[in-house]
């Protein structure tokens, strides 16, 4: 019997992407553009701070208060909403946690206060952590185990690519508007129902995951959520979570700090220092599509190691490194590593709990929680970084973090062809 969501194929010659149903392929694009208009929406409160400073009086404390609450929200929504999928489907949960998101994102643009606009932060926050929640249940449920890592790595695309939606969107209505800091920043803020409309009919054909109608279907008594917290599951989820943690601590410390390191410790000019950013950021999108070309052959674990090689050399490279060449060089593999390394995270977070009802509140716990380690990173770094060597310091604990992630993904089991129930 083939596996639900893959096409038997007729020859060992087909190509990969033949052997994926269409089933498969609406799944993987309704949940990666959920997820890429996900970052969009988070992407785009970066991009505005500065006009929101301007428009309500704000500190600079307070202004990163504001993106403390987005934060509490992605972590609370990705956890409730990750439950909400194991009782109604992952389709229809994604579909809330887009029109959550949405919604709150447009009320944003009619902001008479700072307070309004960080509740609507929050609240849209709730959906924006959902989405991923639920789209790479559906996915790493609906994609075979032959292909569940591709699966995952592509709807990650979603990440590289709605952060660079955001900057684009930001960059026209900017000119359009003669700058955001008018009612240029409101008409950001506006666009955001658009997602909601636009995947409505997407949503409406997209399959539910085979995996989960097959549980609603079973006669058996369902297994109560206390039981994602006993025995193997219980493991899985500790060393899931565990593993997330120190991968958000590395991707939010070198992503936050680098381009003032590049500044203050580096001493290179403010514009050469977007160029290098640049490199990081086209590293991520190389490192997202060779993570989707080796997951399913070499498996999870040397998959994961390979990737925390890489970043934790270009890290220690980056700090003790001065020549403009090496470090721009330096930068490309940083991103390829510490962003890259992401693609994964879905279908190894679904197959460490590979048999539950519960699969969706458990990968909403691991990744929603995990993202603790970025709350905490840019904070410890910037607390250390009183001068150049304390910069240095500061951005060394994430060395510390890549050996620590090793030995979290070295105590896993290899999940490559686990079948999901």
């Amino acid at each position: 019997m083939s596996r639900p969501g893959v096409v038997t194929a007729g020859a060992s010659a087909t190509p990969w992407y033949r052997e994926i149903s269409p089933a498969c392929w609406r799944a993987l694009g309704y949940a990666g553009l959920g997820w890429m208009f996900d970052v969009y929406d988070t992407f785009v409160l970066s991009l505005t701070i500065p006009a929101l400073v301007l428009t309500f009086g704000l500190s600079k404390a307070e202004a990163g208060a504001i993106g403390s609450v987005l934060a509490a929200g992605l972590i609370i929504g990705g956890i409730i909403m990750g439950g909400v999928a194991d009782r109604i489907g992952r389709v229809r949960t994604l579909y809330l946690s887009i029109l959550v998101y949405s919604v709150f994102t447009c009320l944003t643009a009619f902001a008479p206060s700072a307070g309004w606009v960080a509740v609507s932060r929050f609240l849209g926050g709730l959906g924006m952590g959902g989405s991923w929640t639920a789209g790479a249940a559906l996915v790493a449920e609906t994609w075979g185990a032959k292909h569940r890592g591709k699966g995952g790595a592509l709807m990650q695309m979603g990440l590289p690519l709605g952060s660079m939606l955001a900057i684009g969107v930001t960059a026209l209505v900017s000119h359009l508007m003669g700058g955001l800091n008018g009612n240029g920043w409101r008409v950001i803020y506006g666009l955001g129902c658009l997602p909601a409309l636009l995947l409505l009919p997407v949503a409406w054909t997209t399959p539910e995951s085979p995996v989960w109608l097959a549980r609603v279907a079973s006669k058996a008594k369902r297994v109560p959520i206390t039981d994602l917290f006993h025995g193997g599951n219980a493991r899985g989820l500790l060393l899931a979570l565990g593993f997330i943690f120190f991968a958000q601590y590395i991707y939010w410390g070198v992503i936050t700090w680098t381009p003032t390191f590049l500044v203050s410790v580096k001493h290179l000019a403010f514009i050469r220092g977007l160029g290098f950013v640049l490199s990081q950021q086209i590293g991520s999108l190389a490192g997202f599509l060779v993570f989707a070309a080796l997951v399913d052959r070499l498996g999870r674990r040397p998959t994961f190691v390979a990737y925390l090689l890489i970043g934790a050399v270009s890290v220690a490279v980056l700090l003790w490194q001065s020549n403009p060449a090496v470090l721009l060089a330096t930068m490309f593999f940083t991103g390829f590593g510490i962003t890259g390394i992401f693609a994964g995270m879905g279908p190894f977070t679904a197959e460490m709990v590979a048999d539950s009802s519960a699969r969706g509140l458990a990968m909403g716990i691991a990744y929603n929680g995990g993202r603790i380690g970025g709350l905490i990173a840019p904070v410890l770094i910037g607390a250390l970084a009183t001068s150049e060597s304390g910069f240095v310091a500061g951005m060394a604990t994430t060395i510390v973090a890549f050996v620590l992630a090793i030995g979290v993904i070295l105590c896993c089991p290899e999940t490559r062809g686990t079948e999901i129930r």
